[in-house]
């Protein structure tokens, strides 16, 4: 059996099984990103916010932080006033002690950056209360609440291809809504299935590949939306899309007649696109 087939049978077994997902993270199955690690939660938080035309006073929103929160924590050191985090569940490490590690190794390697003093607090909510920042666990349904016209940059790292297919533009609709005007969004994102790094997910029907049982915490969903539609969805709703740092594979990693029927007409330069920086400008 081929080693992607592999991954996706033991997890679709593994992820039917009654444990929490913090054991499933514990042991390094299901993790959601390296948000818990300063040192790829800084560059990322650094990446984004350079997007913006100002460095200072700015109000942020993180969709997908995945295992961590330390974004929030770190976020005054780029000059944000407050981080909104929105993720699908209820997935990141709560104990502060890990923070607090993480954030006293992040100031020794920075030492002529500032963040918060949290020392008059030792529970999550309050000290996300103290950057002026909150977490919110329900996707899409956690967007809805959220103010319109209130943030100056919303963002995601590897996320925008795990968006729920039927989803995804009511998403962007929402990100559109909740942007200032002038207000940015940017999403790195990432095309390659999340079975070895290829286009296996390529070859499954949409009426397989979205039922719940084999979509939900499974795990290696993608939306398998490309490029191409990717930008022309957030152009119709109103964004100007902006196409940076667009990384490509030499030749297809699957063979064109292995694709899904409903996938065999996409152009090949859409096929080959494994990676790409999307900034998008609410107009």
């Amino acid at each position: 059996m081929n080693l992607w087939r592999t991954k996706i049978f033991a997890k679709l077994i593994l992820s039917s099984l009654p444990f929490d997902y913090r054991l499933w993270s514990k042991i390094g199955l299901f993790r959601h990103g390296a948000m818990d690690d300063y040192s790829y939660a800084w560059s990322v938080l650094k990446t984004h916010a350079s997007v913006l035309k100002k460095n200072s006073n700015w109000k942020g929103l993180e969709l997908g932080p995945g295992d961590g929160l330390l974004s929030a924590f770190l976020s005054p050191a780029v000059g944000s006033t407050g981080l909104t985090l929105v993720d699908a569940g209820n997935f990141a490490h709560k104990d502060w002690n890990l923070y607090e590690k993480q954030i006293t190794q992040f100031l020794y390697a920075n030492p002529s950056l500032v963040v918060a003093d949290f020392s008059k607090s030792r529970d999550i909510e309050g000290v996300l209360q103290s950057v002026n920042s909150s977490y919110y666990t329900h996707g899409l349904d956690s967007l809805r609440l959220q103010t319109k016209n209130s943030f100056d940059l919303i963002y995601s790292q590897a996320v925008f291809e795990h968006i729920r297919v039927h989803e995804f533009k009511e998403t962007m609709t929402e990100c559109y809504q909740l942007l200032k005007i002038n207000g940015i969004m940017s999403h790195v994102v990432d095309f390659k299935d999340h079975l070895g790094g290829k286009l296996n997910n390529m070859r499954f029907s949409s009426a397989l590949w979205e039922k719940e049982w084999f979509a939900q915490n499974s795990g290696f969903y993608t939306n398998r939306i490309r490029l191409s539609e990717m930008v022309s969805i957030c152009e119709k709703i109103g964004f100007i899309v902006e196409i940076r740092d667009r990384r490509c594979w030499d030749s297809l990693p699957i063979k064109r007649n292995k694709l899904a029927a409903e996938f065999k007409n996409i152009l090949v330069k859409d096929l080959l696109v494994s990676s790409v920086h999307l900034v998008m400008t609410r107009t």
